[in-house]
C-alpha cells in the first residue's frame, strides 16, 4: 500500500525554549523546503524554531520569524 508521505517530505518544526530544549515538535507534510520554511515561521512568535527533514537540518528561524538561517 502506497502512503502519500512515501513520496513527500514529511517535516518537523521543533519551537526551542530560552534554554535550547525542545518545547513542542510540528510535523509538517509539504512538497518544498521553503513551503515548510513559510509555515514554521508562524511557530516563531514567542521562541526560535528549527525546521529538520529527517536528518537534514533545513533552517534556523529566530524569536520573532523575520530572518532565518538556511542550511
Amino acid at each position: 500500500m502506497n502512503s502519500p508521505f512515501a513520496t513527500r517530505p514529511v517535516y518537523r518544526a521543533y519551537v526551542v525554549g530560552p534554554d535550547g530544549g525542545i518545547l513542542v515538535a510540528h510535523v509538517l507534510d509539504y512538497q518544498t523546503d521553503e513551503e515548510a520554511i513559510s509555515r514554521a515561521r508562524e511557530y516563531a512568535n514567542g521562541n526560535s524554531v528549527e525546521l529538520w527533514n529527517k536528518d537534514r537540518k533545513i533552517a534556523f528561524i529566530p524569536l520573532g520569524g523575520s530572518t532565518c538561517v538556511i542550511f
